[in-house]
């Protein structure tokens, strides 16, 4: 085995695709919204700014809102792009503040996003 072939960080920062699923039946549903995975350069540079951010601050324990905010802060930037996402009859545009605010409002969004960015097998597939 080589271990080139199991060198996920170049497809983690390339992104790909999690086509979500309805958060009661499971069909998959024609929203897809392109992720970058934890090996990527995005997600790592992110935690580090977290860290630094809570060291700077002598920050040693985050309260359950804080973590909160933090996950939030990590999914929107390693959201990439996304299709086919409407909001009250309107596509919206892959924004950070758009992101942010669908991840808000939608927790099932938010748990699928999270879920297949960790699966580092969603970046092995070709």
């Amino acid at each position: 085995m080589d271990l080139k072939e199991l060198n996920i960080t170049p497809k983690s920062n390339e992104g790909a695709w999690c086509t979500l699923e309805h958060p009661v039946t499971g069909e998959e549903l024609d929203i897809q919204i392109k992720l970058a995975g934890t090996d990527s350069d995005i997600y790592r540079e992110t935690i580090r700014k977290q860290i630094n951010r809570r060291l700077k601050k002598g920050i040693k324990r985050l309260s359950l809102e804080e973590t909160e905010n933090e996950n939030l802060e990590l999914l929107v930037a390693c959201t990439l792009d996304w299709k086919n996402v409407v909001y009250e009859g309107e596509p919206l545009e892959c924004t950070p503040e758009n992101v942010k605010f669908i991840y808000s409002q939608f927790p099932w969004i938010k748990e699928q996003v999270d879920d297949f960015i960790g699966d580092r097998a969603n970046y092995l597939k070709n």
